[in-house]
């Protein structure tokens, strides 16, 4: 039996771009449809699917009328923006094909937005789960994505979030929910050589707009070997980088004074050459590694932590080191130089 609910504008739109997705859209849009707010509407973006995605689009609309479905030819970024510029709500929430959201994961969302008006967005805990080429079988992260989940869930409130923006990305795009209002005063989403989710919150938070978190999980989102940030040249590292690198360059200070880099090691190099392509100087490398110190990279001399106090002032420090647990280690030994991150130095590795 179809669901009728009968209403004039919906509290939430929730924007789904899906593209060959029969085989995980059912469970997806079964999640919404089950959410406890019920004043929603779910406008899913058909993108150049050759599977029977289309055909169950239109089963699923018969279903639910507040399902509403858009054909879009051009990129995956176009499908985005011409969903969110479609929706009635002044909500808009994000969410994938492949993903599941939990019961109350909306009205959480809306709670938090309207009891909090200084906040133009936010996202949700998230919960990763890989699946194989048999979409039925599902297990958890390991590796990378493991790590990734305790990182991203760590963050919560504004300053977490805006501190370690450079580290990657600090909100799961699908558990986003955004004003419309602000979305449009962004223009919506650009489309760069690096990942459009990423250089989206770069350019939100760049602009001093505020996102925080409900501290709860309230959507499994998936990986796949199929999926696009395993296959696409955009979502690649180098890409991650590149991104860091842009957004860093148009930081005041960074453009001003330059940078010191603790890591001379392949992170550290790529972005002092990233970074020098936007033309910002890297002054100094730090390097705990006493067969590096007191040698020279890109011309740079390579100085020991004990030797930093005296040397960053104006530049900006960037904790440039992949090594497990380098980061507190970087950041602890900074924050005893009474810096402060986000202002004198960020993480970014």
């Amino acid at each position: 039996r179809g669901f009728f609910y009968v209403m004039n504008t919906p509290l939430v739109s929730v924007v789904m771009p899906v593209r060959n997705s029969a085989s995980t859209l059912p469970e997806a849009v079964a999640s919404l449809r089950q959410q406890d707010l019920k004043e929603i509407e779910i406008i899913l973006v058909d993108h150049g699917s050759s599977d029977s995605t289309a055909e169950l689009i239109h089963s699923l609309r018969v279903e639910d009328r507040r399902i509403r479905s858009l054909r879009s030819d051009g990129t995956f970024v176009e499908a985005i923006n011409e969903g969110c510029r479609r929706a009635r709500a002044d909500l808009i929430a994000r969410m994938d094909g492949d993903d599941v959201a939990h019961p109350n994961r909306l009205s959480k969302q809306l709670q938090l937005l309207q009891s909090n008006h200084k906040l133009d967005a936010c996202g949700t805990r998230g919960r990763i789960r890989y699946r194989g080429h048999d979409s039925k079988k599902i297990s958890p992260p390991e590796g990378g994505y493991q790590r990734y989940e305790t990182w991203i869930n760590s963050l919560v409130n504004e300053a977490e979030i805006m501190r370690e923006r450079f580290v990657d990305s600090p909100v799961p795009n699908p558990t986003t929910m955004i004003r419309r209002s602000v979305f449009e005063s962004l223009n919506g989403f650009s489309d760069p050589s690096w990942a459009e989710d990423y250089d989206f919150w770069l350019r939100f938070m760049e602009q001093g707009v505020r996102i925080a978190k409900v501290p709860e999980v309230l959507l499994d989102w998936y990986d796949s070997p199929d999926r696009s940030t395993r296959n696409l040249p955009r979502y690649e590292l180098d890409q991650f980088q590149l991104a860091k690198a842009f957004y860093l360059s148009r930081v005041p200070r960074v453009r001003k004074n330059g940078v010191i880099i603790w890591g001379a090691g392949p992170i550290g190099k790529q972005m002092a050459r990233f970074l020098a392509k936007q033309e910002i100087r890297t002054q100094l490398f730090v390097e705990v590694d006493p067969k590096k110190i007191g040698n020279r990279i890109f011309d740079c001399k390579v100085i020991s932590p004990a030797d930093l106090d005296k040397k960053v002032r104006d530049p900006v420090l960037l904790a440039a080191d992949g090594v497990a647990g380098a980061r507190e280690e970087i950041r602890g030994h900074v924050l005893g130089l009474e810096k402060v991150e986000g202002e004198d130095f960020f993480c970014v590795a």
